[in-house]
């Protein structure tokens, strides 16, 4: 195999020709199956002969593989803003035995998407630039039709997860500093910025899917334009209380009533739903080829999803000076006392509860 040439999924590509090169990181690939396995869950469940664009398509390898692997899109639209790059993404798709129709673009992306919104809009949109999404969210939602799908990808990890308070506070409107549930934080101040950029448009964003790794946030939303559904949404961007002791509750306080000091608060944060049940279960049946994509479903299926944060079992451990219990006998002991419990999909040593607080912490001694 050539240096340029990469196989993934069921896909083969090349990122140079010639002079030419494109955009391809392999870090991505989990993120690009776990796509695959939700778009054409979507497709399949709204009866397939959908339109599918990416305004950064790089090498083309997202796009490609949801053509050869996936279910239920039958024109797939490629943009990138470099001339070399849009070649490269042509090239592979001549190249791989792909399923439905290409059309290629070589715009600027806000160029793009008024293209699509000229054009009819589309039912499926991917938005993964370098960085942040958001300089995009508004012109991007603009171009999906009416219970359309929309992903974004947000690579500011550091910001997001209030690592860099004053830059968060700057780009996202938010407050927040690094605490025990980083990751979910990560993904929900991202759904809130989504939810709020279509809510100037009274288009409502609904959340149905999120997952994050150490280099990325994968956020995905259906689409909805209508005013009401959208103040609904806000009604539910409100704020988390924490502690350094551990504590999260979505009542507010001035000081934690388990170590008592000072509390902090984390918001405007969007605290309701985020995974759509229906969805999720159709993709875990697609993903029988994907062991890590079935078990991230699966956990997904499972989570209380209507808490906002997760106890990570590790730092409860540190906090309370004591070994960490295995989470599976936390989560049977929480669910014996008639607590409702799960796992969680963004921290493997993490749980959910809406145990109180002080129970969560007795049970750490229970040998």
């Amino acid at each position: 195999m050539q240096k340029n040439q990469v196989e993934e999924g069921n896909v083969k590509i090349v990122t140079k020709i010639g002079n030419d090169t494109a955009f391809y990181n392999p870090l991505g690939e989990f993120s690009r199956s776990v796509f695959v396995k939700i778009f054409s869950a979507y497709a399949l469940l709204k009866g397939g002969n959908l339109t599918y664009a990416e305004p950064f398509s790089g090498s083309g390898i997202k796009g490609i593989r949801l053509s050869v692997e996936g279910r239920g899109f039958s024109t797939f639209i490629f943009n990138d803003i470099d001339k070399g790059s849009l070649r490269i993404t042509e090239e592979n798709w001549k190249n791989n035995v792909v399923n439905g129709e290409g059309i290629f673009y070589n715009l600027e992306a806000n160029d793009f998407f008024q293209i699509l919104v000229n054009k009819g809009r589309v039912d499926g949109l991917d938005v993964d630039p370098f960085g942040s999404s958001s300089p995009y969210i508004f012109n991007a939602i603009r171009a999906v039709r009416g219970g359309g799908l929309i992903s974004f990808t947000f690579t500011d990890t550091q910001v997001l997860g209030g690592i860099h308070s004053e830059a968060l506070e700057k780009r996202y409107h938010i407050r927040a500093k690094k605490v025990q549930f980083l990751k979910e934080l990560q993904a929900r101040i991202a759904i809130t910025n989504v939810i709020l950029e279509a809510s100037t448009i009274n288009i409502a964003a609904f959340p149905v899917f999120a997952h994050v790794d150490k280099h990325y946030i994968r956020t995905y939303y259906i689409i909805k334009p209508k005013a009401s559904l959208s103040s609904k949404l806000i009604k539910s961007i409100k704020y988390i209380t924490t502690s350094d002791c551990g504590y999260s509750s979505l009542e507010e306080s001035f000081y934690c009533p388990y170590c008592g000091k000072p509390t902090d608060n984390i918001g405007p944060l969007y605290i309701g739903n985020i995974f759509n049940k229906d969805l999720i279960k159709k993709a875990h049946e697609l993903s029988e080829d994907c062991k890590r994509c079935s078990e991230l479903f699966e956990i997904a299926l499972e989570e209380n999803d209507n808490i906002p944060f997760y106890y990570d079992t590790r730092y409860l451990a540190s906090m309370l000076r004591t070994t960490t219990p295995s989470k599976n006998i936390l989560l049977e002991r929480l669910r014996t006392s008639g607590y409702k419990s799960s796992r969680t999909v963004f921290c493997p040593t993490g749980l959910k509860t809406c145990a109180p607080f002080g129970i969560l912490e007795s049970l750490f001694y229970v040998k």
